[in-house]
């Protein structure tokens, strides 16, 4: 079977990791900092962007180029968000609900002259510091997560194993795990 992308869908392809079970467990988790441990990254986001379009949830990512933009809609932006460090201070003072993902940022942040500070900005977060009433929730994704400095005891840690028995089956004309 195929996809309007003309790509295969089956269950045997690949495993369905973001779900609205997974997304509600990331909003109702205690912690603010979420790691998702994952060997395919850059599938587990495009997943977030499908899951964003389709719920109409709050989802953004961040990336050198753009900052942080919306995966629900891809020409919003954040302005003043391209550095590291300012877009972790946008999470921190917004007042508004939103899941912010970052990929690959350890890889990012071995030989950044920004590591301190963002670092600090993570701790300040995990802790709850100026982070006011709404959920803002920050998820990093890697194939592994490692940054010692007071922040992994932060987090709250997810694994995606891929092949480890969860397949798409068709329900009702969805696909669901």
């Amino acid at each position: 079977m195929e996809n309007l992308l003309g790509k295969s869908i089956s269950g045997e392809t690949g495993s369905l990791f973001v779900t609205p079970q997974l997304f509600d467990r990331v909003v109702a988790s205690d912690r603010s900092l979420i790691c998702i441990e994952t060997p395919r990254g850059a599938e587990i986001l495009a997943q977030f962007r499908h899951f964003a379009v389709r719920s109409g949830n709050s989802i953004y990512a961040w990336n050198e180029s753009d900052g942080i933009a919306s995966l629900r809609e891809s020409e919003v932006m954040v302005p003043g968000s391209v550095r590291l460090p300012e877009a972790l201070r946008y999470i921190q003072g917004s007042m508004h609900f939103g899941v912010y993902l970052f990929h690959e940022l350890s890889a990012q942040l071995r030989f950044s002259p920004a590591r301190a500070q963002v670092l600090g900005l993570l701790r300040q977060i995990g802790r709850g510091k100026n982070m006011g009433g709404a959920v803002r929730k920050v998820v990093l994704i890697d194939a592994q997560i490692s940054f010692s400095d007071g922040v992994d005891e932060l987090f709250e840690r997810l694994r995606d194993e891929p092949g480890s028995g969860r397949r798409l089956r068709l329900r009702d004309g969805r696909w669901v795990t």
